[in-house]
């Protein structure tokens, strides 16, 4: 990932108001310390991606060395043997509401995720920042921000080794903000985000689901807006463009390769992914958003035949915008900056997935999990991530 600052990003914009504030002129001083502050924060985000990737790795085989005692205590099965319903009675391990899963050759999957965010307060670097800190430096500071999102999803199974997915997600955004006059005012955007795309191939797998090595080849579609507006502080003024955090899409196509590794006994599942987002041109805007590497490690614990536990790390790292709107004045309000979006964080994550093995909802899945940063570093002012919580079904034929 290539961090850089883009001064034509950091000049005011023809259109400078934001919630009745003029522009304030950049000087020439301040983007060279933007330049040493951008080249630091690249050196930081490889030293930092090493360290988490080493961590997470460790912490896979640990747990994996852990199944692998359990697995011996446990009822020896060869799972080539068991039923097509017997496997997904024990899949129900390896199943969980954000994470890598696959399905048998003939097998549908209907599904549905919803997904809220809260974030409150600022940050820079890992330091927290008042309002009153940010206005020192801009007119507008955001206070809190809500994330809601609906995910239906559908997946086909061709062949044991592969199976195809795809999901749109309905996006609702609200960000409360506070200007120098202590005015506050609230934003909002929903709509459709960006249409994923994504084929799941089982390149080696040891006792059918024993070990499995999956790669990933997804693709993201432009469907999101990055145009959407809304009232600001003054709304005689009439509808603004919205800030970057607030659009619902990225505008351009994008790359998602990835590897993950699921391992199972009876009891146990472990699985560790890596799934980047390559983001490889600008949108019609003029600017693309920065790169982000997702790392993740998770513990699945089967209780019954209908019931398990996981517990999950979630480690993101994503990089600064590339270069600008021009219907956005950087020197307004924090989130209008290219230059001050990049950020890495890891979340600790707990969840519940049920299973109805038989009667008339045979087939129906139901998973909950929530979670918290357990550690964030914001390349801001940002608002930081408080808590978050998913829940989805699925239904399997």
């Amino acid at each position: 990932m290539v961090l850089r600052t883009n001064d034509a990003a950091a000049s005011p914009v023809s259109n400078p108001s934001y919630g009745g504030f003029s522009a304030v002129l950049i000087p020439t001083a301040g983007r060279r310390l933007s330049h040493r502050v951008s080249i630091s924060l690249e050196r930081s985000l490889a030293v930092t991606r090493k360290v988490v990737c080493a961590l997470l790795l460790v912490s896979v085989m640990i747990v994996g060395y852990a199944g692998d005692l359990v697995y011996a205590q446990d009822r020896q099965t060869d799972l080539t043997e068991l039923s097509l319903e017997e496997l997904m009675q024990i899949s129900v391990i390896s199943i969980d509401v954000l994470g890598t899963h696959t399905h048998l050759a003939g097998e549908w999957m209907l599904g549905y995720k919803y997904m809220f965010m809260n974030m409150h307060g600022n940050r820079i670097r890992t330091h927290r920042k008042s309002s009153s800190d940010v206005l020192n430096d801009f007119n507008v500071s955001p206070t809190k921000m809500t994330m809601e999102m609906h995910m239906p999803m559908v997946m086909y199974a061709p062949t044991d080794d592969l199976t195809l997915m795809a999901m749109l997600p309905i996006i609702r955004l609200s960000m409360d903000h506070i200007n120098r006059n202590g005015v506050r005012f609230t934003t909002k955007s929903e709509g459709i985000g960006d249409l994923k795309v994504e084929a799941l191939y089982t390149f080696y797998r040891v006792g059918f689901d024993r070990h499995r090595f999956i790669f990933h080849a997804g693709l993201t579609f432009p469907t999101g807006s990055i145009g959407k507006k809304d009232f600001l502080a003054n709304p005689a003024a009439g509808k603004k463009k919205l800030p970057y955090p607030m659009q619902l899409g990225s505008g351009t196509y994008d790359l998602l390769p990835g590897i993950s590794y699921l391992g199972q006994t009876e009891n146990w599942g472990w699985a560790a992914e890596f799934i980047p987002t390559i983001r490889p041109g600008k949108n019609n805007n003029g600017y693309r958003l920065g790169n982000r590497y997702h790392l993740g490690a998770r513990l699945i614990r089967r209780l019954t035949d209908w019931l398990s536990t996981s517990v999950r790390l979630d480690g993101q790292i994503w990089g600064n915008i590339h270069g600008s709107d021009r219907d956005l004045n950087p020197a307004t309000v924090p989130t209008a900056d290219p230059d001050r979006r990049a950020g890495k964080r890891v979340d600790f994550l707990l969840g519940l997935n049920l299973y109805v093995p038989e009667g008339p909802l045979k087939g129906h899945w139901l998973a909950v999990e929530g979670g918290l940063p357990i550690y964030q570093w914001l390349d801001g002012p940002q608002l930081e991530t408080d808590w978050q919580l998913t829940v989805g079904w699925q239904w399997v034929w």
